[in-house]
Order: structure tokens, then sequence, then C-alpha cells
């Protein structure tokens, strides 16, 4: 190779080797590597955008929005059921109520929706701007380099090059050097093509998203048009039973009665039950000598087992099914005003699910039966031990459970009462912590 390597210096009768055509090379390397440096920085660009984030929300959002829907259909089949009565009753006005919460719900997942497609859309069009002013770099600096090599890069130069080396080695480290060049610049084209395909990628990534706007904003659109009938809808049935004003009070007042009478057996119950526990706890803790162990005062004393059911109670916050098959809330917790009688207020300890006639209740978690007791107008009511959770279950007509019985989620606990008059079967389900009332809504699966 020495031998073929000194005929080919010869044959081309070089005066000088190493500084000059060394020299002659730095204009043209330089363009290769700035352009090397553009192309990897146009990849890396398409990835520096937080796309799979927006993406995750988009997905949750179409979910709930899907869930909304289905809940809407679930409602309006539970009024066409009654819609052949020529006078809407309070139950089909609670329904009412329940899908107007319902679609405004829905009209502010699509306005949730818009604002996040305005932020990509925002943010695909600086990535086209940046990545346009990209492409035409490389095209600059690859036509430079083009021109730098039609000028300097002649099989002279390159014999030159690699004969101006030091050593044997140095000269085969810069002939493959020349191979790599020489490959890079056969895909150098090829790169910038795919960086422009990629471009056009994002312009019609952008279109999409703005034809999807248009689209939801059209939903939104026939969405509020239906709010508004749906409102109408709702105020006309409550002009016709407020001409029964008089005998919607006193049910009113008699229901109100009857919600206080069953807080303060509940409420009596689970005081109770903590008393029982902590005696309990303070006999072992005088039977082990205790080490001067102590009961915190107001606090609920669990075995261990009781301590990791309470954790997992606790850790289902918005996962736990709902105590009956199918159903909508008609009445929220805490305090509202009612929805036929103005001034007239409702304290709701738990929430009021509707139902199918003949439905059955069912244990949203695994645990304990620590009471099952009858009052007159609530009817049959359960509560059921989670640890340190209580959820109580009340306007049952028949129960299948009895104290001291171990239940598991989802296993029925008795069967639904259904209010004939009203054409109502509910169930009111509420959650304590310890002595604590919680939003049950929080706590059920969307």
């Amino acid at each position: 190779m020495t031998a073929e390597i000194n005929n080919q210096h010869s044959e081309i009768n070089i005066q000088t080797r190493t500084h000059k055509a060394a020299s002659r090379w730095q204009p043209s390397l330089s363009v290769a590597f700035r352009l090397l440096f553009l192309v990897l920085l146009s990849f890396t660009s398409l990835l520096a955008f937080p796309q799979g984030s927006l993406k995750q929300k988009k997905d949750q959002l179409q979910t709930q929005m899907e869930k909304l829907q289905n809940e809407i259909k679930l409602i309006e089949a539970a009024i066409k059921k009654t819609s052949d009565k020529k006078q809407k009753g309070l139950s089909e006005i609670l329904s009412l109520q329940a899908k107007i919460r319902s679609r405004e719900k829905l009209i502010k997942n699509i306005n949730d929706q818009i604002g996040d497609l305005d932020q990509t859309i925002g943010q695909t069009s600086d990535e086209i701007s940046a990545q346009n002013a990209q492409v035409e770099k490389m095209k600059a600096d690859y036509a430079n380099m083009l021109r730098k090599s039609y000028e300097n890069l002649t099989l002279r130069n390159e014999v030159v090059f690699v004969l101006s080396s030091t050593s044997f080695f140095e000269g085969l480290r810069r002939y493959n050097y020349l191979l790599t060049i020489a490959e890079y610049r056969r895909n150098q084209a090829k790169a910038i093509q795919e960086s422009i395909n990629k471009l056009q990628d994002r312009k019609n990534d952008l279109q999409q998203t703005k034809d999807e706007k248009v689209g939801l904003l059209q939903k939104q659109s026939n969405q509020k048009s239906v709010l508004e009938k749906e409102k109408s809808e709702k105020n006309t049935a409550v002009n016709q039973l407020q001409e029964k004003e008089k005998k919607l009070r006193k049910q009113v007042e008699a229901k109100n009665a009857a919600a206080r009478k069953l807080n303060d057996r509940i409420q009596a119950i689970i005081e109770e039950e903590i008393r029982l526990a902590r005696k309990k706890a303070e006999e072992e803790a005088k039977k082990k000598a205790a080490n001067g162990t102590v009961v915190k005062p107001g606090a609920m004393p669990m075995t261990p087992e009781e301590q990791a059911l309470s954790k997992d109670f606790a850790g289902n916050i918005g996962k736990l099914p709902w105590p009956v098959l199918r159903g909508h809330i008609i009445s929220q917790f805490g305090k509202h005003e009612h929805p036929a009688l103005k001034g007239v207020m409702i304290e709701n300890n738990g929430v009021d699910i509707k139902t199918e006639n003949g439905a059955d209740a069912r244990s949203v978690f695994s645990g304990t039966v620590v009471s099952v007791f009858s009052l007159p107008t609530t009817h049959y009511c359960v509560i059921i031990k989670h640890g340190e959770y209580f959820t109580v279950y009340s306007n049952l007509e028949s129960v299948a459970v009895k104290s001291g019985q171990a239940v598991t989620i989802k296993q029925t606990i008795g069967k639904l009462f259904t209010d004939k008059g009203e054409d109502l079967t509910k169930v009111h389900i509420e959650i304590w912590k310890g002595k604590e009332k919680m939003d049950p809504e929080l706590w059920l699966a969307d």
C-alpha cells in the first residue's frame, strides 16, 4: 500500500503537502459540521415539546365527555318512563335538575377541550416557525458546502489530505474520515427532505387540530341550545308544581324532620362504636401493662387489620362503586335550595341517588355491618364499618344482611323502597370518617 501511495504521489507531483492541503479543507469541513448539527437539532426539536402530556389530558377530557354523555342518556331514559304524565312531579323535576347539572359539566368539558386545542395550535405554530427556519438554514448551508466542495474537494485535494499525514496510521484515519464525510454528503439531501416531511406533518396536524376545534365549537353551541330548552322545561314543571306549594312545604318539613332523626340515630350508633373500641383498647392496654400507652381522646382505636382496611378505603376516594347498578344523583351533599320552593332549604348529610323500581342497594366497599334499624319515614337503614370509616344506606324496603356480618364490595344489602305517589326509587348514602360527615359524590367513581 505504501508503494501505491508513493506512485500516486509522484504521479500528481505534489509540491506542498501538510499545511496547505489541510487548511483548504477547513471551510468545507466546518460547513459539514454545522449542517450535521442542524440536522440533529431539527430532529431533537421535534421531541422537545410536551406532546405526550397534552395528549394524555386530551384523552382524559374525551373520556370524561363520553361518561357525561352516557349519564345524560340514562337520565333522559329515566325521565321518559314518566313522560306520559300531564304534570311532572317532584321526581321528574329532580331528574331534570340532575340532567341540567350534567349538561353544564359537559359544556365545561367542551370549553376545557377548546382551551387545550388553542394551546396546541399555538405550540404547533411555534414549532412550525422554528422548524421552517431550521430547514432554510440547512438548505443554505448545504448549498454552501456544495459550492465549497466544488472549489476545494477535488481528487487531488483528497489525496493531498491523506498524503500530508505524518504517519501511516494518521493517513489511515484521514482516509476513513474521508469515507465518512462522503457517506454523510450522500445522506445530506435525504436528511433535509426528512426534515421537510416532518415539517409538513406538523402543518397537517395543525390543520387537523383547527378542524377539531371547529367541530367542538359547533358541539358547544348545540349543547348550549339544548341546555336552554331543558332549563325552560324545568321552569315550566316547577311553576306547575308550585300550585301545590302548601302541600310541598309540609312534605319538606316532614322530610327534614325525618333526616334529623336519621342523623341523630346514625351519630349515636357511630359514637357507641367509638366508645366500645376505646373501651376495648383500654382493657387490652391494662392487660399488657401497655408501657404507659394512652388512648388519645376522641380517636378511634383500631386493630392492625382495621387500620389496613381504613387505609385501603381512604385510598379509593373517587373510585368507589355506586350503591346501585344504575342511577343518577338527584340531591347533593350539604345545604341547598329546594328545587321547586324558593327560600326553602334542604340539608343533606349524604346524597340521594334515583334508580330503577325494584333495584337492590349494594355495599360500596368491604366491611362489617354494625347496625340494621328501621325508622317510619326513612325505612330500613344499614351501617357498615370500614376501619374508621362508615357507610350508611337508607330507604331500604327489606334487608339481606344482619349486624356483625362481614360484607364484600358490591354485595347486595337489601331492596330499595319505591314511593308510589312520586314513582320514585332512591337510595340515600352517607359516608362518615369517625364523627365527620363527608361528601359521597367525591368518593364515588365518575
